[in-house]
């Protein structure tokens, strides 16, 4: 594969510091100042990673967009000076990245070695994948107002257990800035959901799927954005589109959910089944869920929700009983507390249901997810009434 890459600038300023660095590995960088030469450049090769720097005859937002509508395999990285730099604004416009005009070699090298990593990952792609859509799906929202109490631990052995089961399961990483599931399963997603919504958001022939990173253990997680400062350019509507394309593909969708309130948090819940909410008994986190309970009931959600209480231990703090009392709903499942097993799980970035299977937790894991199964398909509601009608039989 051949990448072709292209400085265009309407101020005839020059590429010195890009092209130094790319001369440094043998790479020829096609410089023009002429708007109908880049056009030309762009139509020869689709595969382009295009440097661009207008603020003279062209706005440089104005001019990726239309780029970017005539061109979306172009990998379009804006320069412009520190004071304009706005990333939303520039991946809302197409682009990929952003450069400013003060920038230091080493953070121009990042950029350029992300770039590369891109257009070669991409051209392994096979854009004809016919994929069969899904009857039906199910979407859990795994939720917590309160960090460190499990949440992504559980949405991973959750997701392996659903597998185990036969099904086709995904994970979406809805925490952004700092998601961690691909971590959590010992990954490096080359792509994320942020080139998802760069490249594939609105195009039909860029299924979602070509954006998910597989696992060796039957899940397919869609990552969070690489750096932090990507998630600026995402919005609930293209988290919604997501959530919609991968219910055609996957059995189970699985939303391992942010801490925090906001426009995409409330866009997961309203698109969800199910709420799994995540506490413990520690007075901290049952505040917090407390108040989580409240705003879910403002918005009218709050029956979606299915309790589940983590790191349960008898005899300790609250019991069950007082829990429910407090929240004024059910607990729906307990987890025992096997805090060692969890943790050495998450260091060696592999499911506990699989490394450690017999451990009462793993148990408790597959159990839940027997269960929703069974919710799901009435299988529960049929057993009750074939007992019943064989009690009275008898």
């Amino acid at each position: 594969m051949k990448i072709n890459w292209i400085y265009f600038s309407d101020t005839n300023s020059s590429p010195s510091e890009i092209k130094t660095i790319l001369g440094k590995d043998n790479i020829e960088l096609i410089t023009t100042y002429q708007l109908e030469r880049l056009h030309s450049l762009l139509r020869e090769n689709n595969q382009s990673v295009l440097f661009l720097k207008a603020s003279s005859l062209y706005n440089v937002y104005d001019l990726s967009q239309e780029i970017s509508a005539l061109y979306p395999h172009a990998y379009i990285i804006l320069i412009m000076p520190d004071n304009m730099e706005n990333l939303k604004k520039a991946m809302q416009m197409g682009a990929s990245d952003t450069l400013r005009s003060s920038i230091e070699n080493q953070d121009l090298m990042e950029v350029i070695q992300h770039a590369q990593k891109f257009m070669e990952h991409r051209s392994k792609l096979d854009q004809t994948i016919l994929i069969p859509q899904k009857e039906e799906s199910r979407v859990f929202a795994i939720s917590s107002p309160k960090g460190g109490v499990g949440k992504t631990s559980l949405s991973i052995n959750l997701a392996v257990s659903f597998a185990k089961m036969g099904k086709k399961v995904a994970i979406l990483d809805g925490n952004l800035q700092f998601g961690d599931v691909a971590m959590y399963c010992n990954l490096k997603p080359k792509r994320t959901i942020y080139e998802w919504v760069k490249e594939g958001y609105g195009r039909d022939n860029y299924p979602i799927s070509q954006y998910m990173t597989s696992c060796e253990y039957g899940i397919s997680i869609l990552a969070a954005p690489q750096r932090p400062e990507f998630f600026e350019g995402i919005t609930d509507h293209h988290i919604k589109a997501a959530i919609e394309e991968m219910k055609k593909q996957f059995d189970i969708v699985l939303i391992d959910m942010s801490t925090y309130l906001s426009d995409i948090h409330l866009r997961c819940l309203d698109l969800a089944d199910e709420i799994l909410l995540i506490t413990t008994n520690e007075l901290s986190v049952m505040r917090l869920t407390q108040l989580y309970l409240e705003t879910l009931e403002t918005i009218n959600i709050k029956d979606k929700v299915k309790l589940i209480l983590n790191r349960f231990q008898k005899g300790q703090s609250l019991e069950v009983k007082k829990i429910e009392e407090i929240f004024g709903i059910d607990v729906y499942h307990t987890f025992p507390d096997q805090s060692n097993v969890v943790v050495a799980s998450i260091n060696a970035g592999y499911p506990y249901v699989l490394s450690n299977s017999r451990s009462h937790i793993s148990k408790s894991v597959l159990k839940l997810s027997e269960t929703l199964f069974a919710e799901k398909n009435n299988e529960i509601q049929e057993v009750k009434k074939d007992k019943r009608w064989y009690l009275l039989g008898k």
